[in-house]
């Protein structure tokens, strides 16, 4: 009993063995080759550069042209702009001879008679300026209105003129002539002039 009492005292007096500080513990490839690796993982340390493909890295990607519609460009022909742009002189001559329309139709008596030949005058200016400007360039054909129109004015100024005697088949068979030459002849310079447009804008 003595005995086994000395040695459980033996054991108890004697010091606990302490594990070793994380300093001193041995490394994983230390000496020359853990240097090394330090070494290493010191020189990739820093912010991570997103690549893509293995490329350089790049800015974001620029937006896709927008692509014109038809009323700026048709058949490689840009739309001919007025003397006066970017004033809205067009725009507003249409809006201000619609108003006058409405309100001529909406008035009575001498004074919608009026307003109702006002607002056709500023209509047919506005819209004889612009087919003339977007046929002569190219742009657009209008042969039709700008053949039939100036022919339809010059009916009416003869009838007023001369009375109902400037009227029959004649008389109409003559318009019909004069706006079929007129039709030609503008027809071929709207085609002379799309292709002048097209040879330029392809330079």
């Amino acid at each position: 009993m003595s005995t086994s009492r000395a040695k459980k005292k033996q054991r108890r007096r004697a010091p606990e063995a302490k594990p070793a500080p994380a300093s001193v513990q041995p490394r994983a490839g230390s000496g020359a080759a853990g240097s090394a690796g330090v070494r290493a993982r010191s020189r990739g340390a820093g912010p991570a550069t997103a690549r893509t493909g293995g490329g350089p890295a790049t800015g974001p990607a620029d937006p896709p042209a927008r692509r014109p519609s038809r009323f700026e460009v048709r058949d490689g022909v840009a739309r001919p702009q007025a003397i006066w742009a970017p004033f809205p002189l067009t725009e507003i001559g249409m809006a201000v001879g619609l108003g006058i329309f409405v309100a001529g139709m909406l008035t009575g008596g001498q004074r919608s008679t009026w307003l109702l030949g006002v607002a056709v005058s500023i209509l047919a200016v506005v819209v004889v300026e612009l087919c003339l400007r977007e046929h002569f360039a190219g742009f657009r054909s209008h042969t039709l209105l700008l053949a039939v129109l100036p022919v339809a004015i010059l009916n009416g100024l003869a009838v007023l003129v001369l009375g109902n005697g400037w009227t029959g088949a004649p008389v109409l068979a003559a318009g019909l002539a004069l706006a079929g030459a007129l039709a030609w002849r503008l027809q071929r310079r709207f085609r002379a002039a799309r292709e002048r447009a097209q040879q330029a804008s392809e330079v």
